[in-house]
């Protein structure tokens, strides 16, 4: 009954033109949005479609199930047991691929073929069943795991300069790590702090959905116009679409119900105190990076293991794949809060789920992470032990 009548509410609002946004019934519209599976345009329902007509999935909740990260176990044919891994696809500037976009799809519409098939190799991440021929020259390819969405609106409640007090890029303290900031172009011919992404290009929460919007389900918003996603494809121009380049198929009411809706979705619980934990962490150099937590905008904390910056982690840690003004092999520190989860569903930690548990994490981390990895390797076997069961808590 109660999904019925969250479901009404997403028709009547779709119906009836923009809504005021926040409060309970903004966050139950934003929780059906999400779970909702959108289906091709033309349809009965005009308020359900528009969906591809090349997609990664048909919902939000399937890549983010029970808003956790993907898991990342593979099948026996190679291909991944749940949905939510993808291949992001880049020159070494970040540029998409001319035949491919940013992201292969590996669904389509009826009528439509998929653009590929990610399959998972003894030596890699592959494309097979080309739709369009081979990448261009240049190109290269990087997996990607859905992350978790526990305590992402925390993420926003960040002042910029809590995040910019952290900035080093000389590395003036010679600790080995220049964390910088990825400063983004607006509209305006300005620049903002991006923190939200893997590579911390997402300068707000409404964007990052609008971008998912665009290379996982195909469909357009107001900060997304393109009608066939990321599809450059004559074919997906002429598809049927549920929307045009001034009424996108998502309106800009319902993009804000969504962000509604994640932002009220709590992170992780804390850790409790583990005073040789936290100890160990610190002296290991982790928290150089995995900063424990960040002050909120009203006083309060942020608890969420980052400081939200590129860290350049070497060779290891190339990702194939990059984004407009960030080296392959740079991310954003990834916010270790949750991890406990990551690791109860076997879900895989890194950018591509490579690493099955922390010590394998952490054996990958060179260039600035190279100095916290030389320490938790020449920890006492006791120490490791009681950091690890630290990491592994939170």
């Amino acid at each position: 009954m109660r999904r019925a009548l969250a479901l009404a509410a997403v028709l009547l609002a779709s119906a009836s033109g923009a809504w005021a946004v926040g409060g309970d019934l903004s966050r139950t519209i934003g929780k059906a949005l999400f779970e909702r599976a959108w289906v091709s345009a033309p349809s009965s329902t005009l308020a359900n479609d528009g969906l591809g007509p090349l997609f990664n999935a048909r919902a939000c909740a399937y890549c983010h199930q029970g808003l956790d990260r993907a898991i990342s176990e593979v099948g026996g044919d190679g291909s991944f047991t749940q949905p939510g891994m993808i291949l992001k696809l880049s020159d070494g500037e970040g540029r998409a691929d001319a035949a491919y976009g940013a992201q292969l799809q590996t669904a389509a519409v009826s009528g439509v073929s998929p653009e590929g098939r990610l399959v998972m190799t003894p030596h890699g991440a592959e494309a097979r069943d080309l739709a369009f021929g081979a990448f261009a020259p240049g190109t290269h390819a990087g997996v990607r795991a859905a992350p978790s969405l526990r305590g992402v609106g925390r993420i926003a409640d960040i002042p910029d300069a809590a995040i910019l007090a952290h900035v080093d890029p000389d590395d003036r303290d010679g600790d080995g790590v220049s964390g910088r900031a990825n400063m983004i172009a607006d509209s305006k011919g300005g620049q903002a702090l991006g923190r939200f992404g893997l590579k911390s290009s997402g300068v707000t929460l409404t964007e990052q959905i609008e971008t998912a919007f665009s290379l996982d389900l195909g469909m357009s918003t107001p900060g997304r116009t393109a009608l066939a996603g990321d599809c450059v494809q004559d074919v997906c121009r002429a598809a049927p679409h549920g929307g045009t380049e001034d009424a996108p198929e998502i309106r800009h009411d319902l993009v804000a119900m969504l962000a509604d809706y994640l932002a009220s979705v709590p992170p992780p619980p804390a850790a409790g105190g583990d005073a040789e934990g936290t100890r160990l962490f610190a002296s290991t150099g982790c928290a150089s990076c995995h900063t424990p937590s960040l002050p909120d905008s009203s006083g309060g904390a942020v608890a969420a293991f980052s400081d939200l910056l590129l860290h350049d982690l070497g060779p290891g840690l190339d990702g194939g794949a990059t984004e407009p003004g960030v080296l392959r092999t740079e991310w954003r520190t990834a916010p270790l809060w949750g991890i406990s989860r990551a690791l109860a569903t076997r879900a895989g930690l890194l950018h591509d789920g490579r690493a099955k548990d922390v010590v394998a994490a952490v054996d990958l981390h060179g260039g600035e992470g190279e100095g916290a990895r030389a320490r938790f390797t020449a920890l006492p076997e006791g120490e490791r032990t009681a950091l690890l069961r630290y990491v592994e808590g939170l």
